[in-house]
């Protein structure tokens, strides 16, 4: 599904080039779970909005089902995202004068079949009672599984998400790699998982962890406990 090829991001300075993220070669199949994890500010953030197009790398290519993305206009990427990818931030962001039902449906172009598909995530993430309610009568929880919601209204093939459990308690945090993991088992999609805490990843089957801008693949037994 993916495939980057000597992929990097640099940051220009006045006196140097700073490398968020290094040279990066790696493929990534179709219905992966692939865990990514490092410390603060080590790059593996960058290699997530590198993937889902949010950002443009300094040089190398990278694929998305056999497509150069580069090649690609800010229109068509935007396209993309909306069509085939689902994200997952840090912060919810959801818009406060909308309901949780009408935040759900914002990535929604062609509502026809919006009802049916609504019914379904809001059941399956237990949010069908808190749909009428706004984001200020939400608990923190209760937010990023409405941002998750938001994420799979759209069926996507990808979802990214981008440490997601890090405004949350261990307890809700796993609650929502649980509900990620679920979903893309059931239909088949990607996940592309950043995490502050390895401690979320157990389970996860692909685990990069990224240091220095430095990616690389780690086994089961490598990971510290925390």
């Amino acid at each position: 599904m993916f495939e980057l090829k000597d992929v990097a991001l640099l940051y220009e300075t006045k006196k140097q080039a700073l490398a968020a993220l290094k040279s990066t070669t790696l493929s990534i199949a179709e219905g992966e779970e692939v865990g990514i994890y490092g410390p603060s500010g080590s790059g593996k953030s960058s290699l997530l909005f590198i993937m889902s197009t949010l950002k443009e790398p300094s040089r190398g290519e990278i694929k998305y089902g056999g497509v150069e993305l580069s090649a690609l206009t800010a229109s068509a990427k935007a396209e993309l995202r909306r069509k085939k990818f689902g994200f997952v931030f840090q912060e919810h962001f959801l818009v406060n004068h909308l309901t949780v039902k009408e935040n759900i449906l914002l990535p929604l172009k062609n509502r026809r079949e919006a009802k049916k598909r609504l019914e379904e995530v809001l059941a399956f993430l237990g949010l069908t009672e808190l749909q009428k309610r706004f984001p200020f009568e939400l608990s923190v929880g209760q937010s990023q599984r409405v941002a998750v919601a938001r994420a799979m209204i759209n069926n996507p093939k990808v979802i990214f998400a981008d440490e997601p459990t890090a405004s949350l308690d261990e307890e809700n945090g796993q609650k929502v790699v649980k509900l990620l993991r679920s979903y893309c088992k059931k239909h088949g999609a990607t996940l592309i998982m950043v995490c502050h805490s390895p401690k979320f990843l157990e389970g996860f089957k692909r685990r990069l962890k990224v240091e220095s801008g430095q990616v690389s693949e780690v086994t089961q037994g490598q990971i510290p406990p925390d």
